[in-house]
């Protein structure tokens, strides 16, 4: 009996949470389907991916639009390559990736008559997107079969556009990969972890400046991840004379070596959806501290038991709770060892069941 054919599309596969997402995703359901995934623009992809995926992409290149007369050109053009893949390769489910490409992806959808779900992933009240997509989405996700969301406070924002029993949460999966890579023998250092594109949202800044301020003269900050504040950050670490004990390495492949060999790992977003790298932190048992922030952290950290939570935005208290890890080793273990337990739920093949149980919903 030959599989059921399912397509996943999203913007690209380079490094970032939602790409994580539908990599992992994909490489687990390859068991049970006929996996594909459409992206708009070419790129290799950042995570490992499963031989047996069929990989498409619309365009060669990302061409910015310069009015909206072009924007409009490019995005029909987009659809309709979407469109054309999905009918060519008879497919029976997709599935779609973030705001713009859930729209383009229920349009597809619609035209050649297959289910489709859709899934945003972050709190849509902080994320600011184009007016035009705002009206699209208001008008457009009812028409998808199911909204996946990952958590109760997004579900919450999204009841008002398509109907409640037609929005599911369903949570970040951890990478299978990073699973088999972690060790619990691995040698510790004195290292603060942040993970994170170098961005607004993910206010840095504050970090660096918090780190600056506690006793960390055997102790290093190591942030992973690039963006528009890479200068802002590194003229700010040169100012507080820190250049050897903060270190923007970048993105790396490596991911579970810096997971394996830190002992904190600190967040200090001021929004997210659900939080990968806080997710992946707990599973390779830090001891975490996290802004409170909308949405995810609160799910994941219980203050005091497998966690530190603190204000968005509250310097004093990050680095209160920064030193409170650093000084007390007990604390690290207990706050450890209770983060690895409750992240089981997020490990891949458990959260794969639960998208398996929705597409037969629609495939049956």
């Amino acid at each position: 009996m030959s599989k059921k054919k399912i397509s996943f599309v999203i913007g690209s596969l380079t490094a970032g949470g939602a790409e994580r997402v539908v990599s992992t995703l994909s490489n687990q359901l390859m068991v049970k389907y006929e996996v594909h995934i459409i992206i708009l623009t070419k790129c290799e992809p950042f995570y490992k991916l499963d031989k047996n995926i069929k990989l498409f992409h619309c365009r060669e290149d990302f061409l910015p639009s310069s009015n909206i007369f072009q924007a409009i050109k490019t995005n029909y053009a987009l659809y309709k390559s979407i469109y054309t893949y999905l009918k060519n390769n008879h497919i029976d489910l997709v599935i779609g990736f973030i705001t713009s490409v859930n729209i383009l992806t229920i349009l597809a959808s619609r035209k050649i008559k297959i289910p489709c779900i859709i899934s945003e992933r972050i709190f849509p009240e902080k994320y600011d997107i184009e007016i035009q997509w705002a009206i699209l989405r208001k008008l457009l996700y009812r028409k998808a079969n199911y909204l996946v969301v990952q958590t109760n406070d997004i579900r919450e924002q999204f009841k008002t556009i398509i109907n409640y029993d037609r929005i599911f949460i369903l949570k970040n999966p951890i990478a299978t990969e990073l699973t088999e890579a972690r060790n619990k023998e691995y040698k510790k250092e004195n290292i603060i972890l942040n993970i994170g594109r170098l961005t607004n949202q993910k206010a840095q800044d504050l970090l660096i400046k918090a780190f600056a301020n506690v006793e960390n003269h055997d102790w290093k900050l190591m942030i992973v991840g690039h963006g528009e504040k890479q200068n802002e950050y590194e003229e700010l670490i040169k100012s507080l004379k820190l250049d050897n004990k903060i270190l923007l390495i970048g993105q790396t492949k490596d991911i579970a070596q810096l997971y394996n060999k830190s002992k904190i790992f600190a967040f200090t977003s001021k929004f997210e959806g659900s939080p990968n790298a806080l997710i992946e932190a707990m599973h390779f048992g830090l001891s975490c501290v996290s802004t409170d922030c909308p949405t995810g952290p609160s799910e994941l950290i219980h203050d005091g038991d497998n966690g530190f939570l603190i204000p968005i935005g509250n310097q004093k208290k990050l680095e209160s709770r920064i030193s409170n890890l650093m000084l007390d080793e007990k604390l690290r273990d207990k706050f450890g060892t209770n983060a690895m337990k409750s992240v089981i739920p997020y490990e891949a093949r458990l959260v794969t069941k639960e998208w398996i149980q929705l597409f037969e919903k629609l495939l049956n």
